[in-house]
């Protein structure tokens, strides 16, 4: 579709009809585009008839409400779910609804069309009664068939599967899947695929969903999502025999991997290997193989050798007709295919039969001159690869690998100047001095570039000592097999910089730099935040050469968007002007405003001829609106108003941001949008049709690796689209793999994207509710899986699919349901509350998702914020002996502290311990049991010591503290807050602690005994407590620090993360030294070092205090010679275990892997070294697995002082004296 100026114009001026009928649409779907979800064509013809013309009256209402309400059951899995648990939910909208077509009827005067209208409504709303009404038989049928392939336990029907399965990374939805399929290993994906065509259901394959096109989006009802996520096992690396260009026979290495291994474990596992896994697109930290293959992804090393296409040996596929089958490439070169190159594959079935060879010019890969095109679906028949899931399901792949270069160099371009024509001409030298095939010395591995609306975005700093911003930025990986290699690449490149006078080259000093470098990169996402995170984001290819002119029309691009945003301003200046006003005000008004209306045209006739730099520094629109300040002085309603109008128009305003992998000149045009606003919409579309109609004039294409699922069909060639379905029709004849896609030119009318749009009344319900600040929490989340890679909840193996998307899809999913809830079922108790638990509770507070987050949700501070709400209204479940921990942790009293601890801990211990060896025979080691007393049983918690710290220390009442001093004088004093994990159950830890410091020569202040940090209060969402918690220890210490205010405080230390993040949040530091700190790091910093070589492992806590540096402070210290890191959470996560035991046992199982693993790592004693207090307890879980679990502290006492360092302590205690305060 041709879109012009005029055009875009006519878009923003005149966007039709935008207020909306149908009630209950929290999403990006007009009227019309909603109806026609339910009618035909001719229906929905009749309907806008009807409307134009107000026939109907208040039927209309009532019809719309209907439609409203059928909808939102439609696509709401909660509500859906709902309709199928509640005979009387059924009763309230199937029986209304009919009574209110009956009044529609009725009231019709005999008219026709209404008539038509509401019989064919009538037979879908008897349609979708019984599809509820049949669902629970439907699903068990379901179930049975499925899950004697896969296990029941794998075919999920749950709200929060479907909804997190229901769209991808674009945010686009159509129709909830009907199950959601997660197979456990290859073998049973093909009698899936099978299984499932004989239900007469479709099948959509989904590895991670963080596809940019709307590959994985079901645009029919009835399908089946076949998640692969489980499949993630890398079988290893093998060499095999390849011949090269010379005909030379060559050994080369191989990795077989499955097709749910995400993408960066699979770089990391070739890596630590010295080699290379080549394929490595930007979402490397979530997407997985088999979605890589299927749309033949690329990434920045494809400059050096290729996509997904260049680099795949052999893979395998589950076939429509129930087959496996694999296809090999039988001619690899080791190195990435050129133009002239001729490619083989043969495709063998499951009895080992060629059923097929098929050759490939490099130009039926890509198109001459590009070096990057997935255009070609069908690529002559060659199954799986580039087919976007159209034909079915790949479960594993063999892929080349290459040797690392021993020596990588990054290099920073910063380009000033006016325009982007330096930055091309740089861009298309540096290809040309790094040739391809490339030679095997210096070689050019990464050529990154992004523009200046990005560098806006993620607030680049700017390393140049320029006071300007640069134009655009490329970052390049320059490698060689030795220094001098990579210096000459480097050396290349400055020479080819000294005839660009406008660009300049910063060299990373280190990794770490270089990693800073790239850091920006993975920002790029953050584009999207001003507008809620929805965005057009569209990959394009053009030839190198082309990239000055398109850089040139993106700006052109950007200006046009600029000058009719400004132009928009000032109309709806022009519309205010001419709205009534206060009626004391309206004669002196009326006679401002044929000055304010000059003003408005000349400002518009300026903006028709102002120049880039005008546009861009909003000279024109500032000095307007002083004028019109000045103006209308003492009229701060009107100005008010204004400010209002200008913001509008500039939160609309379309900005064309470009970044792209600039070797192949790949550019990935992004859009942001709100996706509430239809005119916006409209016109960022046709701004995407401008850009599309641009790239083939310069004889690029549309799709470099994003694919082209629903979003890109219109532009593809049609040839290209009939070669595929020939492909598709000729191994699908049943059409049962993803139906629609590649397919349905019509389904970009009907997708829509979930959009809060609110009314007044709308708005107050969430706040009755407390939804306010958890929809605004998780608004700007833009779905791209960085937060699923260190998750704690996140653990395919298991079932476990709770990383944050995923939640956040279904908090916002919940959030539509509790609104529509609210206002048709009129109730205030908010009941669908309770499905928010699952998600609350699947979070084990460790903030690790913040870190990468383009957006920075912190997802620990939104659990937190989900369980307060749901203790609120009444909804969080808490377990008796959580509720009980958090009295204990609570109590000061020394008696009922001593009680507790022997009656609950020690002896309910023991208990606990001899309730898991007698119910062993009762536990299933795959399956946990759902009764919470078996639960509890299934891992068996390790002792306490028998004495707490208090027990061995002089007395202390609670208004004293104790002073430590050590043997010699010093000027050193700390303040060590122990916590309840050190001092009152593991109180080794603390007793470690102090006299760790005591050797290193620090004067010790202790506070009163049994005091909490809070934070396990805070994380339950016990408010109450937390708050006087927070105000006892707040003035607590105060009077503390009073005492002691002719001392000098180093630091207030900790040897425990969660109090580390309770005290900070209570400002302790500044109180004492203003830093809070790990006791071993604070010892390190006074000079405490080790000797000895003794080999260890270690685990790092979710709540680090030592801040994810404890390998090197280790090193530092000494005294370990080899430090093996264990990941994953210890599966203890606080009082989890305790409330939760059916979460953490999946974590425990997932960490006992781990441990395993690198037991051959962990030395003589096998210890497993940590620093928190509640890792102490999770790792004494898997104490069957001969570790050892020591708090750092307690290891660092043993090295200082021997195994008898207690002795040394005790002597040390005796010497504290208490002091009041």
């Amino acid at each position: 579709m041709k879109a012009t100026s005029n055009d875009l114009d006519t878009i923003a001026e005149n966007p039709g009809p935008t207020d909306r009928e149908i009630p209950f649409n929290y999403t990006s779907a007009g009227d019309m585009q909603a109806l026609s979800l339910v009618f035909d064509e001719e229906n929905v013809r009749l309907l806008e008839e009807l409307r134009d013309r107000r026939v109907t009256g208040r039927s209309a209402r009532l019809l719309m409400r209907i439609i409203g309400e059928l909808l939102i059951h439609r696509r709401n899995p909660y509500l859906y779910q709902e309709l199928i648990d509640s005979h009387a939910r059924r009763v309230r909208l199937f029986e209304h609804a009919l009574k209110d077509l009956d009044i529609i009827e009725s009231t019709s005067n005999g008219e026709s069309r209404v008539l038509a209208i509401v019989s064919n409504l009538r037979k879908y709303f008897f349609g979708f009664r019984e599809e509820i009404e049949q669902a629970p038989d439907f699903r068990r049928k379901v179930k049975k068939e499925l899950g004697a392939i896969v296990g029941v336990d794998n075919v999920l029907f749950d709200p929060f599967s479907l909804v997190s399965h229901a769209t991808d990374a674009t945010d686009w939805r159509l129709f909830l899947p009907v199950a959601v399929v997660t197979p456990d290993n290859e073998e049973q994906v093909a009698p899936l695929v099978a299984a499932i065509a004989a239900l007469g259901l479709k099948i959509i394959p989904r590895g991670a969903g963080t596809g940019l096109t709307g590959g994985a989006v079901p645009l029919q009802r009835d399908c089946v999502i076949i998640n692969t996520e489980k499949l993630n096992h890398i079988r290893g690396i093998t060499y095999r025999e390849f011949v090269d260009d010379n005909g030379i026979s060559a050994e080369a290495p191989v990795i077989e991997v499955e097709a749910g291994v995400v993408t960066e474990k699979a770089m990391t596992f070739a890596g630590e290997q010295g080699l290379v896994f080549a394929t490595d697109p930007t979402s490397e930290w979530s997407c997985t193989i088999g979605g890589n293959i299927a749309e033949n992804a690329g990434g920045k090393k494809a400059v050096r050798w290729g996509t997904c296409i260049d680099n795949l040996v052999e893979w395998k596929i589950a076939m429509p007709s129930g087959e496996s089958w694999s296809v090999r490439r039988t001619d690899h070169r080791l190195r990435k295919i050129m133009h002239e190159d001729t490619v083989t594959y043969e495709i063998v079935d499951s009895q080992g039969d060629i059923r097929n060879r098929i050759e490939l010019l490099g130009t039926d890969i890509r198109k001459k001159g590009l070096w990057k095109d997935i255009t070609n679906k069908a690529l002559g028949g060659v199954p799986g690869l580039q087919k976007e899931g159209t034909d079915g399901v790949i479960t594993s792949a063999h892929f080349i690998l290459y040797p690392k270069y021993e020596v990588t160099k990054t290099l920073c371009l910063e380009f000033f100047g006016p325009d982007m024509d330096e930055a091309s001409r740089v861009i298309v030298e540096l290809s040309k001095i790094f040739p391809l095939p490339a030679n095997d010395h210096e070689a050019l591995l990464a050529l990154e570039h992004f523009d200046d609306e990005y560098i806006r975005a993620i607030d680049y700093k700017v390393k140049a000592a320029r006071p300007q911003m640069p134009k655009a930025v490329l970052l390049i990986d320059i490698a060689g097999h030795s220094s001098d290699e990579a210096q000459a690449g480097v050396d290349r490149v400055a020479e080819l910089l000294e005839r660009h006078p406008n660009t300049l080259m910063f060299v990373a000093r280190d990794s770490a730099e270089a990693k800073r470098f790239w850091a920006d990169r993975k920002k790029l996402s953050a584009i999207a935040r001003r507008t809620n995170a929805f965005k057009l984001n569209e990959d394009i290819v053009i030839p190198l050469e082309a990239l000055a002119e398109f850089a040139r029309f993106i700006d052109e691009l950007n200006i046009d968007e600029e000058r009719h945003s400004q132009r928009l301003f000032i109309e709806r200046v022009e519309q205010l002007l001419g709205e009534p006003q206060a009626k004391d005000d309206t004669e002196q008004f009326a006679a401002k405003v044929p000055a304010a209306m000059d003003l408005c045209r000349s400002t518009r006739e300026a903006l028709g001829g102002a120049d880039e730099k005008s546009l861009r520094s909003f000279c024109l629109i500032q000095e307007f609106r002083h004028e019109f300040n000045e103006l209308f002085h003492g009229y701060p309603d009107t100005v008010s108003r204004i400010d209002a109008a200008f913001q509008y128009v500039r939160d609309r305003r379309i900005v064309i941001a470009t970044h792209m992998h600039a070797g192949d000149g790949n550019v990935h045009v992004n859009i942001p949008v709100l996706s509430n606003d239809q005119p916006m919409l409209q016109r960022a579309d046709h701004v995407v049709d401008r850009v599309m109609e641009k790239v083939i004039s310069l004889g690029g294409v549309v799709s470099g690796e994003h694919g082209i699922g629903v979003t890109k069909l219109k532009f593809m060639e049609p040839e290209r689209i009939e070669e595929l379905t020939r492909y598709r029709n000729s191994v699908d004849p049943q059409g049962i793999m993803n139906p629609g896609k590649l397919q349905d030119y019509n389904a970009l009318r009907y997708i829509f994207t979930p959009s809060f749009n609110l009314l007044e009344l709308e708005a107050h319900i969430l706040k009755r509710a407390q939804l306010e600040e958890l929809s605004k929490k998780i608004d700007y989340c833009i779905r791209c899986g960085k937060c699923k890679t260190d998750c704690c909840v996140y653990y395919p193996a298991r079932g476990m699919f709770y990383h944050p998307r995923n939640k956040n899809l279904a908090i916002g999913s919940l959030i539509e349901a509790m609104l529509y809830d609210a206002q048709r079922e009129r109730k205030t108790d908010f009941e669908l509350l309770r499905w928010l638990e699952e998600v609350a509770d699947h979070c084990t507070i460790c903030h690790k998702c913040l870190k990468p987050c383009p957006v920075d949700i912190d997802t620990g501070e939104v659990s937190v914020l989900e369980r307060s709400i749901l203790q609120g209204w009444g909804y969080k479940h808490s377990s008796p002996i959580t509720q009980m921990t958090l009295r204990y942790l609570d109590n000061r009293s020394p008696f009922y502290n001593k009680v507790f601890r022997n009656a609950v801990v020690r002896i309910g211990g023991a208990a606990q311990r001899m309730g898991n060896r007698l119910s062993a025979p009762l536990q299933d080691p795959e399956h946990p049991s759902s009764i919470y007393p078996l639960r509890m049983m299934r891992s068996s918690v390790p002792p306490v010591p028998a004495d707490t710290l208090r027990d061995v220390l002089p007395a202390c009442e609670a208004d004293q503290v104790l002073v430590f001093e050590p043997e010699q004088e010093t000027d050193h004093t700390v303040f060590y807050f122990p916590g309840c994990g050190s001092e009152r159950l593991n109180s080794t830890i603390s007793m470690a602690a102090i006299h760790l410091l005591l050797e290193t020569g620090v004067r010790v202040i202790l506070p009163p005994p049994f005091l909490c940090c809070g934070f396990p209060s805070h994380v339950n969402a016990q408010n109450d407590l937390n708050a006087r918690l927070v105000l006892r220890n707040t003035m607590m210490f105060s009077q503390i620090r009073e005492m002691f205010s002719y001392l000098e405080f180093d630091a207030c230390v900790i040897s425990c993360g969660t109090c580390l993040e309770g005290l900070e949040s209570m400002e302790t530091n500044k109180l004492f030294g203003g830093r809070i700190m790990d006791v071993m790091s604070y010892a390190i910093e006074q000079g405490l070092r080790l000797e000895g070589d003794e080999s260890c492992l270690y685990h790092a806590p979710c709540h680090d205090s030592l801040g994810g540096n404890a390998l090197g402070e280790l090193q530092a210290m000494g005294g370990f010679d080899t430090v093996t890191p264990v990941e994953h959470c210890c599966s203890e996560a606080g009082t989890m275990a305790l409330s939760r035991p059916d979460i953490t046992d999946s974590m425990l199982h997932r960490k006992r892997e781990a441990i395993s693993d690198c037991l051959e790592h962990a030395g003589s004693r096998k210890v497993i070294l940590t620093n928190c207090p509640s890792c102490v307890q999770g790792l004494g879980r898997s104490r069957d697995l001969g570790i050892e679990p020591m708090h750092m502290t307690v290891a660092i006492a043993e090295k200082i002082s021997g195994s008898n360092w207690k002795e040394r302590f005790l002597a040390q205690a005796a010497r504290a004296t208490a002091v009041s305060f």
